[in-house]
């Protein structure tokens, strides 16, 4: 699996994953998406930005993902971070149907440890809805640690930190 820059041609396949993503969200009650998010407009942004990344398996592309360095939502925890030191953080890891149970989010995670350590961090956040046992469990069995709540996109999340 590559991690590569998506790039606006990319927003069709973009958004399939993440209907995709929405409606397996949904299947096992997880609502954290049911309300529109991420919307069009969302990755659009994340793209001309260039925080919007694509997960490409055989050139085609299987999953999505914001890579965003500091993060004011991160600023106040409930809880404590593992590090005050520079981190990146993770947002809307979206993969599609064709790509789930093929073992991609462990790759997923590597690629971002590798953009970590090319930008200087010393670790990797990401909060997830207490909605999302697939996506804790995932998290827990990489090595996260459960480090308390934060607010995002106005709901209490639960966050996570990886020292890389």
């Amino acid at each position: 699996m590559e991690l590569m820059r998506a790039e606006a041609g990319d927003i069709s396949r973009i958004m399939e994953i993440i209907e995709e993503a929405r409606s397996f969200q949904l299947s096992y009650g997880n609502r954290q998406w049911a309300h529109g998010y991420p919307s069009l407009a969302l990755i659009e942004e994340d793209i001309r930005t260039g925080i919007g990344y694509k997960a490409v398996v055989d050139g085609i592309t299987m999953g999505y993902l914001a890579i965003v360095g500091h993060d004011a939502a991160y600023d106040s925890i409930d809880g404590r971070w593992l590090s005050d030191g520079p981190y990146i953080a993770l947002h809307r890891i979206a993969f599609s149907d064709e790509a789930r149970g093929h073992g991609l989010f462990p790759a997923l995670i590597d690629g971002c440890r590798a953009q970590a350590a090319l930008s200087g961090a010393l670790s990797i956040r990401i909060d997830t809805d207490r909605l999302n046992p697939i996506m804790q469990h995932l998290l827990e069995k990489l090595g996260f640690s459960f480090t308390g709540y934060v607010i995002f996109e106005g709901d209490r999340k639960l966050a996570y930190e990886l020292m890389i």
